[in-house]
């Protein structure tokens, strides 16, 4: 196999020898997501038979140069910086679907994190605002296969390459000529504050365009080239851009050149100012420019390069070039940079089986390891081991944080919905640990308080949960701080609850074992003042299963999350059964279009109080959205029910998104009503929403039937994530 590859990889390049009259170096500029349309430019040069022998680019430049070079062709690439996948590493999201759910925190309406005690990572990695987590293992999987197949050395690259960084301590760009392909990438591509330094040699670099945008000289001295093309997408925007990173961009880039002298080659202005640097959801527009661009100077370049190489040329020798590169399968784990225990708990995420590691199975490995959000950073490489015939090595450098942290969060709504959320947590990083934390909510209708703890036993564990919350409701929705409009009903609860066990079921799943005890007290005020309560001392049993892929608490657009559980309780005289589930359902229908489907079901064997308002007050309730939180509707109270919901999710731009959600209550048998399956109730919602995560901002409008009291329309404003302290009975 191997001598027929390098007979055809000789045969192409004899015959491409016989063409070229000169060597063609291509010059990529940095610019964000303007560069994509370097790949326009290189699919115009490919099909015009016009060669590439060496390519040299700065930031997003040597991210499309560098996987060039790497032999990815354009539709390649496009397809890749197109997909869900690059949109999650772009903002430095964890997939939902790669999370490991055993190990990944409870979820918390926390928007911000801050870690406490003396916390050596900050000083050795500095903070920013997309995080190193959700690339590090994508563009290993990238880079790593050509960095072992070129021995670390770029001229063997499928195209030589050349990448440009900043060292900023010494003032200086530099660049990489050899080493880890994936690091180089990085380092060029990390802006300041936006993305964290990559650390090289004890030192950190950034993004190259800080010194060197437009990586002329780097190609002239280091490949000397017959001719240059040199593609710049820098433009400016036609209207200030008052964002972060603009700022930070005026700040930190120096002024410099973009120029390319007309007797070493031809420059290709780009025109690309209606575009941002983030602009990456506009990646199939920016392309289309770069690539009719590349077309109008097809003509130029012909009549100043008389060179060619065939586009079938150039696959036969792509493809000839791929068919080296190893599969990416992994002998050994290592790890370093925490405690020796924070080591072995890291490694142990990975298959100890005494085989080779594939790559689904160190991403998975991978993954299991940061769900736990005890990392700053766990940065991946790939060795190669020497004397092994070729077999590689998959090394970790771990940066743990501390084990004391606080989150701050909270929900803020034109209603009384509003409360503030504070915690304050401790964990560790071990394959035996002991987590704990101490969780506040406090808004004007709603306080409550949680004490959660666990103890890990490798792929099992034992918890106590300790819950005392206060929930005042009115009957429609009122806007914040009416502190004179009636409570009509106040519920207190305080309670209980130990994990006998909690085990993972797969990647995205656990289950547990639960016993618990608790006191209940729901109080009603009917129209005459008159207090009507009713307290419950009950104890239970419970069975769970848990399954999440969503992307968002609260305005997903992709992923499932099925909560289920049965129940049994007992105290006070009372005894019952009841099976509750619900089900959260997004599939993505195109860029800009998912389709969300929900549904709720209670069937319990409990029976009403026979006094009516006191029955309507301990029922549960069908509340699908915030906005129903803290308004009192008896006409969706009921024991058993089941509430459907569709929700079409059109994505107007980026993060701006216009959510209808239409649903129906269906109760078993209303209460102080003897005949079963009464009827259905409507609820629906409109929500303009714009994320700018964690954060969620959103005006909604909502309609729901029901009695008179409690029928119309209403409306309102809210930010934040709105997930209010767990209740005994669901």
């Amino acid at each position: 196999m191997k001598t027929r590859v390098l007979t055809l990889l000789l045969g192409v390049l004899t015959a491409s020898l016989g063409l070229q009259a000169e060597k063609v170096g291509l010059v990529l500029s940095g610019g964000g997501a303007k560069g994509i349309a370097h790949i326009g430019v290189i699919r115009a040069l490919e099909e015009n038979d016009i060669p590439i022998d060496y390519v040299a680019g700065t930031s997003m430049g040597a991210i499309v140069g560098g996987m060039y070079a790497a032999g990815y062709s354009p539709s390649e690439m496009m397809e890749l910086i197109t997909s869900s996948d690059f949109a999650y590493w772009s903002t430095g999201t964890v997939d939902p679907s790669l999370r490991y759910q055993f190990t990944t925190p409870p979820e918390s309406p926390k928007l911000l994190s801050l870690s406490l005690g003396n916390d050596s990572v900050a000083k050795q990695v500095p903070q920013s605002l997309i995080g190193p987590l959700a690339q590090n293992f994508p563009f290993m999987e990238i880079f790593a296969a050509q960095t072992v197949a070129s021995r670390g050395d770029f001229d063997r690259l499928f195209v030589p390459l050349r990448t440009v960084s900043s060292n900023i301590e010494a003032q200086r760009a530099v660049v990489a000529r050899s080493g880890s392909l994936t690091d180089a990438i990085r380092s060029s591509m990390s802006f300041p504050i936006v993305f964290c330094p990559v650390e090289i040699n004890d030192t950190l670099h950034y993004d190259g365009g800080l010194f060197d945008n437009f990586p002329v000289n780097v190609m002239r001295a280091d490949f000397h080239p017959d001719v240059m093309i040199g593609v710049d997408v820098h433009t400016p925007s036609d209207t200030p851009d008052y964002s972060v990173i603009s700022q930070i961009g005026n700040l930190a880039t120096r002024q410099q050149s973009y120029a390319l002298p007309a007797s070493e080659g031809i420059k290709i202005a780009i025109n690309l100012s209606r575009y941002s640097l983030l602009d990456f959801p506009q990646a199939r527009q920016i392309y289309a420019i770069g690539y009719q661009r590349g077309l109008e100077m097809v003509d130029s370049i012909k009549a100043r390069i008389s060179a060619r190489r065939s586009q079938a040329d150039v696959e036969s020798l792509r493809q000839a070039y791929k068919a080296t590169l190893h599969p990416l399968r992994f002998y050994n784990v290592s790890c370093e940079g925490g405690t020796h225990t924070q080591n072995e708990y890291i490694r142990e995420q990975f298959p100890n089986n005494g085989h080779h590691i594939n790559i689904t199975e160190a991403r998975q490995g991978y993954y299991r390891a940061i769900s736990s959000e005890l990392l700053q950073d766990l940065k991946v490489s790939v060795d190669s081991i020497p004397n092994s015939g070729g077999q590689m090595q998959l090394a970790l450098k771990a940066y743990p944080k501390s084990p004391w942290s606080i989150d701050l969060g909270g929900y803020i709504t034109s209603s009384t919905s509003s409360m503030l959320y504070g915690a304050l947590n401790f964990a560790t990083l071990k394959p035996h640990s002991l987590n704990a934390s101490l969780a506040t909510w406090v808004g004007q209708s709603y306080q409550a308080a949680q004490l959660l703890s666990d103890i890990r036993l490798g792929h099992y564990s034992l918890g106590l949960q300790g819950v005392v919350s206060r929930h005042n409701f009115n009957q429609s929705e009122r806007l914040f701080f009416n502190f004179h409009q009636p409570r009509f009903v106040k519920v207190f609860e305080a309670f209980g609850r130990a994990t006998l066990l909690s085990t993972p079921l797969g990647i995205h799943a656990t289950g547990k074992l639960q016993v618990g005890y608790g006191t209940n007290v729901s109080s009603f005020f009917n129209p005459a003042g008159m207090e009507m309560r009713r307290r419950h001392h009950l104890g239970q049993a419970i069975l769970r299963y848990d399954y999440s892929t969503l992307n968002a608490i609260n305005y997903p657009t992709t992923g499932l999350e099925i909560k289920s559980s049965a129940m049994g309780v007992y105290g006070g005289g009372e005894e019952w059964v009841q099976l509750h589930g619900r089900l959260r359902w997004y599939e993505p229908l195109s860029k800009r279009f998912s389709l969300g489907l929900s549904t709720e079901l209670l069937a319990s064997t409990r029976r009403a109080p026979l006094n009516y308002d006191v029955a309507l007050a301990d029922a549960p309730a069908y509340k699908p959205t915030p906005s129903c939180f803290n308004a009192y509707n008896p006409s969706f109270h009921a024991y058993s029910f089941l509430g459907v919901g569709v929700e079409p999710v059109w994505t107007v731009a980026n993060n701006l998104q216009v959510r209808p959600f239409l649903s129906l209550f269906m109760p078993w048998q209303r209460i102080g009503e003897s005949r079963k399956i009464p009827g259905a109730e409507f609820f629906g919602e409109l929500a303009l929403t714009y994320s700018f995560k964690p954060l969620t901002v959103s005006a909604y409008a909502n309609y729901r039937t029901g009695n008179a009291a409690e029928r119309g329309f209403h409306g309102g404003l809210s930010l934040g994530v709105f997930l209010p302290a767990p209740s005994f009975l669901q």
